[in-house]
């Protein structure tokens, strides 16, 4: 009974993504491809120079400006 259960399920399967491949190629459905998600920092991060805490957006427009400073030395 498990074994007739097992080849059912693999049946199915291998039709379904054998019918999404099919539609696919033929331009009837969109493939999907996710698309990557921005990573978000929550919170306050800890700035060693200024002794004072950033949000991450204001951390790292503070890293870029001592990055073009630094360049300018």
């Amino acid at each position: 009974m498990e074994f007739m259960l097992a080849v059912v399920g693999i049946v199915l399967l291998l039709s379904m993504t054998t019918l999404y491949m099919y539609l696919v190629d033929e331009d009837k459905v969109e493939p999907h491809i996710p698309t990557p998600v921005k990573k978000t920092y929550r919170g306050n991060f800890w700035d060693a120079e200024t002794k004072q805490f950033y949000k991450w957006d204001k951390l790292m427009e503070l890293k870029k400006s001592r990055e073009k400073n630094n360049d300018t030395i």
